[in-house]
């Protein structure tokens, strides 16, 4: 069975023409209601108080009002009444009024041809009501498949040409062969520095049935100089707000842009002041019971140095289930956050591998995506899918004195008699067992962080890449390697066996003597 998702067939109104949809709403001045000519969804007369400088309505394809929806401007939040009016007086900075799409309800593309959630207007000065049409859903989608997709990072041509017959058609033929909905997270770095890719990549990843929703990465911010940051003005131009949630099911969705920049080249992680401010309005009409996944693009781990961190957990600590995830190391980590509460942070291995040098990221983990089911408030299953690769591949072995690399060097893990085994989604949950000629031979021993040598041996190795952006000195990348000790040297065949949290067993018996396979996938 298959999914196919449906366009909806309702919009919002975009005051400076950057997005056509149909259904169309009509912005009105103070105390007008809509045309009550034609088929159109109709609005309701509205009539504001004193002071108030932003409203609207939001109704369904029926002309019924939608009560109960978080509509923001990105200072502050307010929610739909009976009538799905909303009214608030506008901050002086906002730039978009948008609403938090509600779990019943579908997520509106951008047209009929890209699915890029589109759920918010940009203002202008000359409009003051802003309304919004919705499409209902037969059900609330309580079940549902997450895919997360880390840093396409695309920087030329070539690289969006990689993008568009490798990653798409992986994620094409998912969404396609899924009997569950399918949204997608794309964890930032949406192009490395360049802003003119921008729309292509929209277009590009919003030709999948899966609907999408993007924050912003550090490369996706522009402009700037040795004084003035960079901003996000091209990234929002095309992917609108950058802190806004939506619902799926029973779960309550939050994006957050967490890149800090001091001028045109340095930058850090954390949230300004105004950003907790929103997160604490938008999350004080969220069930406390429900799961909240919260995504941004530099990861948090248990950094002192992240802005704002002690007040960002503060904001969650009354939320019993809470998972993070986010990208930018291209590197594969299932982090556990202790402090001031044990959260889960997925920090995603890029799309683009190690900057579309190569099929892998500089730990050795596939260019790819990792897949979340969703059902009620729980992830019921999570793994990393490798592109162009089927799901089961979940490990490299090599033999622990194998030398990779070319004329710029050699890198080996210099683990002689043993077996050494590349897990890349392997959390504290996961047991690792060893069997030689069929024969259990015991459990494997994790590595500390060190250098992966299949991915080194390549990226620096071979293409003479910079090693210090290659994963490839000091404590290197590789965060999920495990050796095995051979009981029986000339043990005919060995077998890594990897049960994750969930009962899912991955085993791999090939060992990679080579460098085939980070050049180019396998045929």
């Amino acid at each position: 069975m298959t999914n196919r998702r449906i366009f909806i067939k309702s919009g919002i109104y975009v005051g400076i023409g950057l997005l056509t949809i149909p259904f169309m709403d009509c912005k009105k001045s103070e105390g007008d209601g809509d045309d009550n000519s034609g088929s159109q969804p109709q609005h309701p007369a509205i009539t504001p108080d004193p002071g108030i400088d932003l409203y609207g309505s939001i109704i369904d394809t029926d002309s019924k009002p939608v009560a109960g929806v978080v509509v923001s401007d990105g200072f502050q939040c307010v929610v739909t009444d009976e009538k799905g009016i909303y009214r608030m007086k506008k901050d002086a900075q906002a730039k978009y009024v948008f609403y938090s799409t509600p779990a019943e309800y579908e997520v509106s593309p951008l047209n009929k041809t890209v699915n890029s959630a589109t759920f918010y207007t940009p203002l202008d000065n000359n409009s003051k009501r802003y309304n919004f049409t919705l499409t209902k859903l037969p059900a609330a989608e309580t079940e549902f498949t997450l895919l997360c997709i880390g840093d396409p990072q695309v920087a030329a041509e070539a690289d969006v040409t990689r993008y568009q017959n490798e990653t798409l058609p992986d994620l094409k033929a998912f969404v396609d062969g899924s009997a569950k909905p399918c949204y997608g997270l794309v964890m930032g770095d949406m192009t490395g520095d360049h802003p003119e890719f921008f729309t292509r990549m929209r277009a590009l990843t919003g030709s999948t049935d899966m609907p999408f929703f993007a924050t912003i990465g550090n490369h996706d911010k522009t402009g700037g100089n040795a004084s003035t940051p960079r901003n996000a003005d091209a990234f929002c131009a095309v992917y609108g707000p950058l802190d806004y949630s939506f619902n799926r099911g029973n779960v309550h969705f939050v994006c957050l842009d967490d890149v800090v920049y001091a001028n045109n080249t340095n930058y850090s992680a954390g949230l300004e002041d105004r950003q907790i401010e929103w997160l604490r309005q938008d999350l004080s009409h969220v069930a406390k019971d429900k799961l909240i996944i919260i995504y941004y693009h530099i990861p948090i781990r248990n950094s002192a140095s992240f802005k704002n961190r002690e007040a960002f957990f503060n904001v969650l600590k009354d939320f019993g289930k809470v998972h993070l995830m986010c990208g930018h190391t291209h590197y594969n980590e299932n982090f556990m956050i202790t402090s001031p509460m044990t959260v889960y942070e997925h920090i995603h291995a890029a799309a683009c591998g190690a900057w579309w040098k190569s099929t892998v990221n500089c730990d050795g983990s596939p260019n790819g995506y990792a897949v979340y089911d969703v059902k009620g408030t729980e992830l019921t299953n999570w793994y990393y899918k490798p592109t162009k690769y089927n799901r089961d591949f979940q490990i490299r072995l090599h033999l622990g004195d194998t030398k990779f690399g070319g004329q710029y060097g050699e890198f080996s893990y210099n683990q002689s008699g043993k077996i050494v085994a590349n897990i890349w989604n392997v959390d504290s949950g996961w047991v690792i067992e060893a069997y030689e000629d069929g024969v259990k031979a015991g459990n494997l021993t994790k590595l500390g962080t060190l250098i992966d040598a299949f991915a080194a041996g390549y990226h620096v190795g071979v293409l003479n890449r910079i090693p210090a952006n290659y994963g490839a000195t000091g404590s290197g990348s590789n965060k999920h390697a495990y050796v095995h000790t051979l009981k029986n040297q000339d043990a005919k065949v060995i077998e890594i066996r990897a049960t994750d949290r969930f009962g899912t067993v991955y085993k791999q018996s090939e060992l990679i003597h080579n460098l085939t396979t980070a050049e180019a996938y396998p045929n």
